[in-house]
């Protein structure tokens, strides 16, 4: 090879190279925070968790104590405790009562609390035979709906 095809090989290389690294850093997938931290690492961070864990909340059972009141047994199945902050009862007609200034309890993971739901009475009230949706509104603002049916 002469010098004049050497340097243009080089250069290419070199570009190449650095296209290369430049692709592999800006397709790190996003990480999470690490010990239930909600901020992002970065991708320097040796705690790299992919896919993030997340809070899932199910429910196991519910109880109609009276036409105002419903207990709802919801399991935490995330890795995370989920404080719930609002609720929202909507019937099959449409009406829809919500608590927006609730204090509920945190759901530690793996464990299963009793939330209890009231309604005021003057929207609707539970009536044997009907069902509900209610979505509970966690402090992260993710939102868990649940069909029950009296």
């Amino acid at each position: 090879m002469n010098k004049n095809t050497i340097a243009p090989l080089v250069v290419v290389l070199v570009g190449v190279a650095s296209f290369g690294t430049l692709l592999a850093f800006f397709t790190q997938p996003i990480s999470c925070g690490c010990n239930g931290s909600s901020s992002p690492s970065s991708p320097w961070s040796p705690c790299v968790q992919n896919p993030c864990p997340h809070a899932t909340l199910n429910l196991d059972s519910d109880q109609f104590n009276s036409p105002t009141n419903v207990t709802l047994n919801i399991r935490g199945d995330g890795v995370n405790p989920v404080a719930l902050i609002a609720y929202y009862v909507k019937d099959s007609n449409g009406n829809q009562y919500s608590n927006s200034n609730w204090r509920g309890p945190t759901i530690p993971p793996a464990a299963v609390v009793p939330v209890n739901i009231l309604i005021d009475g003057t929207t609707f009230t539970f009536q044997k035979g009907n069902s509900y949706t209610v979505t509970v509104v966690t402090s992260r603002n993710n939102l868990y709906s649940f069909t029950i049916t009296y």
